[in-house]
């Protein structure tokens, strides 16, 4: 077949081999699940075969379903229930045919590739650290749906099934071992398909567990709620998976139910009841957005697909990072962990050395947990070389300047730069408001200039806007974002403009926190609304961490302040000048941070912003993302951004804007192109022209297909 070979060797054993054409891994789809399904029926038929070996000829065993494959599916929700049903069953030939059936684990076995793992009766692992093995559906929106719930309560428990799955939990070789996930494993070296044979060989006859007459569910004995604390487990299980996602994420739900539920049933029953809750899950908008945004656009992203065509792959050995302050420390880490070498430069040889001990303290951390090893600290640390001296810059082949967030600095650091550097360097600023266009200015070489915006702390944030300023060659935008994929960020092109992108966005999230917070709406609404909607951090906590003091600066070189905006400054000066609140750092903001204890909100606002009583917290919720939606569209509408994905991409990885949405354009799609509209002219009714809509926009909205802007699906 096209996707599956079949042979039988001379000793009667079958071995099923996917290899997906045009396809660098393995996937389960329409396609490929019932060529595979047809060639074991074949097998299992075959009275000449004593067992059979599923193995894979690519370098990976199943990489799982094709989720471009569930993001378009347009059957309906009865077919795709009777797709489940008929894998399930073709799942329980396998099982029930008593022929042993192994599965060759080579490289990565993830979500439906280990469920087809699990129905066999033996799985054998490799043990490259590279491998790993995980029923990982959650985290694209999904759950296991080829029997991975109930196969998994019926191997772990639902204490360990319930952690696994709702976390997505990858394991290498040796933990799944542990875990009686795999039953054997192999080294790279060995012959797996010799250690599968062999298994075959030695064990005639197979039969599941859970199809034993015994076989009860582990820590259930006799069903759900009758061993003490079962039943409590599964009910804390929920109310955390409620505290966690504040019922915005149907998937999880979804899961829990179908575990719950599958483990006072035999397996049959079980897999119809996944089968029943899978297919609701498939069929929500959240899945949906989860599975475009986190997967298919930022996985493209992450792949460098923004990269301008027509160029070679950039090399890098030695990077120069400007400022061993927190964000250069953190660019310097990254770029070291990647294998590049890093001179960290700073003023004072002190300041950089201190910049690398930042290096030193995120190892040790995870030394301790175990995550990496002295012999890798030590080949990262080598790499970085703290200096006050440019002229240890010239033999650099980029620079990424990390200063403080003064425009004269920074001009200053570039001419001191690229005097120093061979002309073909390119040189990027880390800054994240001013326009790339005006610091390219200083600069000999502005088509070589270009901006890199990172997020802070630098080492977990994975986003960085790629600027690109009006004299910015194709070259250095190919090259930079060559750069970023090699430290392995995820890269957005940002066209030039005041506060770029994510931070200009971000700016509308905190405006209007501030803003309701001086109507009268309680600072403990507005903060617990915003984690409600799946924002990951209130508006006041942010404004706290970012330093009102801050914000008021970069509010006063802002030439191009609303009237809204020039109101808000002056509640913030009052706020920063007359009450002494600046921020987190000096320990008085919108929060109080006592030393040694957790952080409240300040008990005096009602005092300066006398509370009113009749807000509406559903509309809290939406003046918050509205106001980041409409400002997204405009950084479109005007060019600043490129593709409404770049704007989804972009406000998920670096504003936490809430995944089960899609993202700040496909927000519109989920809230409902004519619900959008309807409801943003409220909001601009009561509270300005900020909820206006674009005149580009509203027609947009006017042309929308089934009540969809941007997306089909």
């Amino acid at each position: 077949m096209e996707h599956i070979n079949y042979t039988i060797d001379a000793d009667g054993i079958a071995f099923i081999t996917w290899d997906v054409a045009n396809s660098p891994v393995n996937i389960m789809n329409a396609v490929t699940m019932p060529a595979f399904f047809s060639t074991m029926d074949q097998a299992l038929e075959d009275a000449t075969v004593k067992g059979v070996v599923i193995n894979s000829a690519k370098n990976d065993f199943i990489a799982g379903g094709d989720l471009k494959w569930f993001l378009n599916y347009d059957k309906s929700k009865e077919d795709c229930y009777n797709m489940l049903l008929e894998t399930h069953r073709a799942m329980r030939r396998m099982e029930l045919s008593e022929k042993p059936i192994v599965a060759a684990m080579n490289g990565l076995a993830l979500g439906g590739g280990l469920e087809l793992a699990l129905a066999c009766n033996h799985r054998i692992m490799t043990t490259h650290p590279k491998n790993k093995t995980g029923l990982v559906e959650c985290s694209v929106g999904l759950f296991p749906g080829a029997g991975g719930t109930q196969r998994y309560l019926r191997m772990l428990g639902p204490q360990k099934t319930i952690q696994y799955i709702t976390q997505s939990k990858k394991f290498n070789a040796a933990q799944a071992l542990k875990e009686g996930i795999v039953s054997e494993l192999c080294t790279p070296e060995e012959d797996i398909n010799a250690k599968a044979k062999e298994w075959i060989l030695a064990n005639e006859k197979t039969q599941q567990p859970w199809d034993n007459k015994r076989f009860q569910v582990p820590g259930t004995p006799v069903g759900v709620g009758q061993l003490s604390g079962i039943t409590e487990f599964f009910s804390v299980s929920n109310a955390m998976a409620f505290k966690n996602t504040h019922g915005n994420m149907p998937h999880i739900k979804n899961v829990l139910s179908a575990i719950y539920y599958g483990a006072s049933c035999g397996i049959d029953n079980a897999l119809e009841i996944e089968a029943r809750y899978f297919t609701d899950t498939l069929f929500t908008k959240e899945s949906k957005n989860i599975i475009r945004s986190s997967f298919i656009f930022i996985g493209d992203a992450a792949k460098g697909k923004a990269k301008p065509k027509g160029f070679e792959k950039a090399t890098y050995n030695k990077i120069g990072v400007l400022g061993a302050g927190m964000m250069g420390a953190g660019i310097a880490y990254v770029s070291a962990k990647a294998g590049l070498e890093v001179v960290l430069k700073d003023v004072t040889k002190e300041g950089a050395e201190k910049g690398k001990n930042y290096s030193q303290i995120v190892e040790n951390k995870k030394l301790e947990k175990g995550y990496t090893t002295q012999e890798k600290i030590d080949v990262l640390l080598e790499n970085i070389h703290p200096s006050d001296d440019v002229n240890d810059l010239k033999d650099c082949d980029l620079i990424i300047e990390a200063v403080f967030e003064n425009e004269k600095l920074k001009n200053t650091v570039t001419k001191e730069t690229e005097a120093v550097i061979k002309d073909e360097v390119i040189y990027a600023s880390n800054t994240s408001s001013i326009p790339i266009t005006t610091l390219a200015k200083a600069s000999s070489k502005p088509d070589k200039y270009i901006g890199l915006h990172f997020f802070s702390p630098v080492d977990k944030m994975p986003l960085v806007e790629v600027i690109v300023g009006k004299e910015t060659s194709e070259e250095t935008l190919a090259a930079a974002i060559d750069y970023v994929i090699r430290i392995k960020k995820v890269p957005i092109v940002v066209n030039d403009g005041r506060g770029f992108f994510t931070s200009r966005v971000f700016g509308k999230f905190v405006n209007e926190g501030i803003s309701m917070l001086s109507e009268g709406i309680p600072p403990a609404v507005i903060e617990n609304v915003a984690k409600k909607i799946g924002m990951p951090v209130g508006p006041l906590a942010i404004s706290d961490e970012v330093n009102l003091k801050l914000m008021l600066d970069i509010m006063g070189e802002d030439p191009t302040l609303t009237e809204h905006e020039k109101q808000l400054e002056k509640i913030i000066a009052n706020i920063v000048e007359v009450h002494g609140r600046k921020g987190k750092k000096e320990g008085a903001g919108f929060y109080e941070y006592p030393d040694g204890a957790k952080k409240y909100l300040w008990s005096e606002w009602s005092n300066i912003f006398p509370v009113k009583e009749d807000y509406d917290e559903e509309e809290v919720g939406r003046r918050l993302l509205f106001a980041m939606v409409i400002d997204a569209y405009k950084c479109i509408d005007s060019g600043v951004l490129r593709e409404p994905k770049d704007a989804d991409v972009g406000s998920i990885l670096g504003l936490g804007f809430p995944i089960h949405t899609g993202g700040v354009m496909s927000y519109i799609d989920y809230i409902g192109a004519s619900e959008f509209a309807a409801y943003s002219e409220k909001l601009a009714s009561q509270y300005g022209e900020r909820f206006q809509l674009p005149k580009s926009l509203k027609e947009l909205i006017e042309k929308a297909e089934n009540n969809r802007v941007f997306y089909k699906n």
